[in-house]
């Protein structure tokens, strides 16, 4: 069986799959080993105890971090990041953003995007400076 049919058949998203055979997890084809293993990840995917368990040894700005950007693709946290490193008061447009992603990822992001992006940023932001015990 092939690595979509896998997928499917365990429901679990392809690109975790794809990610794990990648990683050299699992094979291609997919064994009846490596079905039983994929099936015990589909049983522990999304269940709270065990994922309080694998997030427990890491810090706490880790977590937090995951947290916040855990849905974002690698060119939406570059823009995050852009934004979240900014000094206090320095405003940072849309079409600068754009740009710098263009130029050191070579992807391209709508302004729809890095505006969504901006707002999740200053939300960020604004929990960071209402919590006093949290270290920026």
């Amino acid at each position: 069986m092939n690595l979509k049919e896998a997928a499917e058949l365990v429901d679990i998203p392809h690109s975790i799959v794809e990610r794990l055979h990648k990683d050299g997890m699992i094979d291609d084809p997919v064994s009846d080993h490596d079905l039983k293993g994929l099936a015990i990840i589909a049983f522990v995917r999304g269940r709270i105890w065990y994922l309080r368990r694998f997030l427990a040894p890491l810090p706490k700005r880790y977590k937090q971090k995951i947290i916040e950007e855990g849905y974002l693709s690698r060119a939406e946290r570059y823009a995050l990041t852009c934004y979240l490193n900014a000094e206090e008061g320095e405003r940072i447009s849309a079409e600068d953003v754009i740009q710098r992603v263009q130029y050191h990822l070579k992807v391209r992001l709508t302004k729809k995007q890095v505006v969504k992006i901006r707002a999740t940023a200053y939300d960020i932001r604004r929990n960071r400076r209402s919590n006093p015990t949290q270290k920026p």
